[in-house]
């Protein structure tokens, strides 16, 4: 399923960078970005896991996200 830009998701498990939680399950975020490949499509997405805070991360792909 591809998700347009500006659509409002979730993160479908801990997103993790290294040994840390960057973005644990259920965090909101919005798709403000898509890089269509030969065989797959991937994400980059600001999420607000907390109030005050963003964090984008780039290359997640369908697996990592729900629709919200």
């Amino acid at each position: 399923m591809a998700f347009p830009a500006l659509t409002t998701v979730q993160a479908a498990r801990d997103i993790r960078y290294g040994g840390t939680t960057a973005v644990p399950t259920g965090a909101p975020g919005r798709v403000v970005n898509l890089q269509s490949g030969w065989g797959s499509t991937t994400y980059t997405v600001e999420f607000t896991p907390d109030s005050g805070s963003t964090v984008t991360l780039v290359g997640l792909t369908d697996s990592d996200l729900l629709s919200r």
